[in-house]
Order: structure tokens, then C-alpha cells, then sequence
């Protein structure tokens, strides 16, 4: 097992390309890291999300959530393919393509992963706010503005990835990689934050909209507060959903900034080349993310309700005030909503008027 005393302790300035360099004629500073990356550390972190993995698959198949399970899956497998390419350095710390293994599958792995958790919103403003009283957007607008900053971050960092990749030794075409690649951290950063302030928004325009129902007077055998959410929302697994996704962005966010940070001083700067922080940060933050959100799958959370094809959005006009302890319906007459009980045994609901 290679270890730092291997390494020539002279640094062998005539050697220009890291093709040709050796522990025994280059120094450890002539590699792609100045330290040499822990082998037991990173097996580690690798096969912690192969373990988070497989269950993610078999809920995805068992709750038939295909685009959460699909989008975790990428990030999963991105994070274990980067481990992998940190233990190749461990074995040759010049070696460009284990640099170009770990650098951008660890890099833009977490975009798939917070597009997950988009996808997860819409389905939980749905559900606590089935008549769309306190949400700012339609549930599917939270899905689609914020899968969209997803996509354009990840093309940032895949861009910067293949431009850093044919750099090889070309340090100008590198540097330039690695600034590409922290315009798509920096603006998924400010989609995570801006992802971040709706959702504390929402959470506040219910919890405001609670206390007024609780003060107001309304019958209780008004139709429309019959609502088949209720039981759903009390649910330990609906709950535990909601706590995981906003850990998960919280713990997103740090790992984003860190990053960001990290590529910002270069690959030989000096919070790239400390091992302790990488640790710390890099991996158990989306190695704790993945797992709240699997631990409490949307597949197993949900109880069926991840298709969002049945659902039928109330009219803006008239819509009932009610609490999100209540019901959902919008109509001149709120007695007339009712729901439909053919689409009921299906798991997909669907308002009527009759």
C-alpha cells in the first residue's frame, strides 16, 4: 500500500507531464492532490451509497416513482463513481483520468439528487394545500422552474467537466474548466437557496392559514372539508418526508457552498488539499441527504399519490377558505365539489362538480 514517505521528497521540476512521474522521481506536490487520498475513507463512502442505493431502487419499483427513484439513482451511482476515481489516485495520485473520475461525477452527481427533491415538492404542496390557498405557484410550476435551474447548472459543471478533461497539461484550458464548472455550483447554489426561501414561505402561509381556521367558524359538514389527505398528513412517513427533504436541502446547500469554495482557491489551493474537511463535508452531507430521503421514500411516504396525472387543480375563483387540516374544492356553490369515487380505488383523485 502506497504512503506519503514513498514519494521522492525532492520535487523534480524537468519532469513537465504527470504521465511520465512516479513515486521515485516526483514529488507528492507534482500530483493531482498534495496529499494521498485514504483508501479505507473512501471504500467507505462508496459503499455507503450502494447501500442507499439498492433500497432507493426496490422503493422506486415498489411505490412506482420512476422520475424521484430515476434522478437518485444518477446521484447515487455519480457519488460512487467519483469514490472510485479518489481510491484510483490513491493508487496513482498522477493519474489524470482518476482525477477526471473523481473531479466530475463528485461534482455534478448532487444536481440529480436535487432534482429529486424538486420533484418532491410538487407532490407535498399538493397534498398540504390540495386547495391551493397558500402556495405562491401551481404544485408542477415548483417542478419545472427549479428542475430547470437544475439543468442549466448541470450543464455548466458537465461543460466545465469536458473542458477541464481535454486540458490535460494545458493549465490555461484547465483553470478555464474549473471556472465553468463554478458557474454551475454557484447558480445551483442560488437555486438551492431560492428553492429554499419558497419552501419557508409556504410553510409559513400555512402555518398562518392553520391559526385562522382554527378561529374561525365553519360546518364541519360542509362537503368540501371532507378531505382524503387528512389521514395521509398524520402519517409518521408523510412527516418524516417533509423533515427529510428539508434536512436534505439544508445539507445540499452546505455542501454546495463548501465546494464552491474549495475549487475556487484551485486544485493545489489549501482548502482543496485538506483531507479532514473533505471528509467531513463533502461526503457525509449528501451521504446523510440520500439517506433521509430514502429512509422516508416519496414511494413509501405517499401511500400512492406520487402521480400527479389524476389530480385536478380548483379554479382560482372561489376557492373555500379552508384549513390544510380540511378539505379541497373550489366552486360558486362549495357544496357541490365532491369526489369522485371512480377514480378513488385507482390512488389518483379527481374533483367533479355535480
Amino acid at each position: 500500500m502506497p504512503s506519503a514517505s514513498d514519494f521522492n521528497p525532492v520535487c523534480n521540476t524537468t519532469i513537465t507531464s504527470d504521465d511520465v512521474c512516479t513515486p521515485q522521481t516526483c514529488c507528492l506536490a507534482q500530483g493531482w492532490m498534495d496529499y494521498l487520498p485514504t483508501l479505507a475513507g473512501n471504500a467507505l463512502y462508496a459503499a455507503l451509497f450502494g447501500l442507499i442505493l439498492l433500497p432507493n431502487l426496490w422503493f422506486t419499483v415498489r411505490g412506482r416513482t420512476w422520475s424521484f427513484g430515476i434522478w437518485m439513482s444518477l446521484g447515487l451511482l455519480g457519488e460512487i463513481i467519483g469514490y472510485i476515481g479518489r481510491i484510483m489516485l490513491y493508487n496513482d495520485i498522477f493519474s489524470f483520468d482518476g482525477f477526471l473520475t473523481y473531479l466530475i461525477p463528485l461534482t455534478i452527481a448532487p444536481a440529480f439528487i436535487t432534482a429529486s427533491m424538486y420533484l418532491c415538492l410538487a407532490r407535498l404542496v399538493h397534498i398540504i394545500d390540495p386547495a391551493l390557498q397558500y402556495t405562491r405557484l401551481r404544485p408542477m410550476m415548483y417542478t419545472w422552474i427549479f428542475v430547470t435551474f437544475d439543468f442549466i447548472a448541470l450543464v455548466l459543471q458537465g461543460a466545465g467537466g469536458g473542458i477541464t478533461a481535454t486540458g490535460d497539461d494545458n493549465k490555461d484550458q484547465v483553470d478555464l474548466g474549473v471556472n465553468v464548472m463554478m458557474a454551475g455550483l454557484g447558480f445551483q447554489l442560488f437555486s438551492l437557496v431560492a428553492f429554499s426561501a419558497l419552501c419557508l414561505d409556504f410553510a409559513w402561509r400555512v402555518r398562518k392559514g392553520q391559526r385562522e381556521w382554527r378561529t374561525a367558524s365553519i360546518a364541519t359538514t360542509d362537503p368540501v372539508v371532507v378531505d382524503r389527505y387528512r389521514a395521509l398528513r398524520a402519517t409518521l412517513m408523510f412527516r418524516g418526508l417533509v423533515g427529510a427533504l428539508a434536512a436534505a436541502v439544508f445539507l445540499i446547500i452546505v455542501r454546495s457552498a463548501y465546494r464552491l469554495a474549495e475549487l475556487q482557491g484551485g486544485f493545489h489551493g489549501k482548502l482543496a488539499n485538506n483531507e479532514v474537511v473533505f471528509m467531513i463535508i463533502e461526503g457525509p452531507m449528501v451521504i446523510l441527504a440520500c439517506a433521509a430521503l430514502v429512509a422516508f421514500h416519496p414511494g413509501l411516504a405517499l401511500k400512492g399519490h406520487w402521480d400527479m396525472k389524476g389530480f385536478k387543480a380548483p379554479q382560482q375563483s372561489n376557492v373555500t377558505k379552508m384549513s390544510v387540516l380540511g378539505g379541497y374544492g373550489s366552486s360558486t356553490d362549495p357544496s357541490q365539489v365532491v369526489l369522485d369515487s371512480s377514480r378513488e380505488e385507482g390512488g389518483r383523485p379527481e374533483y367533479r362538480h355535480t
